[in-house]
């Protein structure tokens, strides 16, 4: 049951910003996913660093692959929740082909709690529903 244990997410969460059409949960297989709620899956980097090593504690918005999108306001948003929150430039393609998206939100547990590809446009509704306000 490989896929109950890896591929647990936390679908229905009040604390991930959901997306429409969530796939259904096959705990016979493991498919990494970024989906909000998902663990984040495991990849090499180069140098052969597993990105995981590399999170900070806290919150963290991963920039993946060269993106250059601002992190400032969902930073400050961040800060008004009294949230800790770092960004982790990923310019590495893995990462980004892996998990499909330029911006990934990980709360301190590394479940996805966020995804976008653009800077969210509501960082102060994003913060406040990934910290719990």
């Amino acid at each position: 049951m490989i896929g109950a244990e890896l591929g647990y997410r936390y679908a229905g969460s009040p604390l991930v910003a959901d997306e429409p059409g969530a796939p259904e949960p096959d705990f016979r297989t493991y498919v990494p996913t970024s989906w909000p709620g998902a663990r984040l899956p495991h990849v090499w980097l180069r140098g052969h660093e597993a990105i995981q090593d590399l999170i900070p504690q806290g919150y963290t918005l991963l920039r993946l692959g060269g993106s250059q999108e601002s992190t400032f306001p969902l930073g400050k948003a961040m800060e008004r929740h009294g949230a800790p929150f770092s960004v982790l430039d990923v310019p590495d393609s893995a990462a980004r082909e892996l998990y499909c998206f330029d911006l990934i939100l990980l709360r301190p547990d590394l479940h996805v709690a966020w995804r976008g590809n653009r800077a969210p446009e509501a960082p102060e509704a994003l913060a406040a529903r990934v910290t719990g306000h």
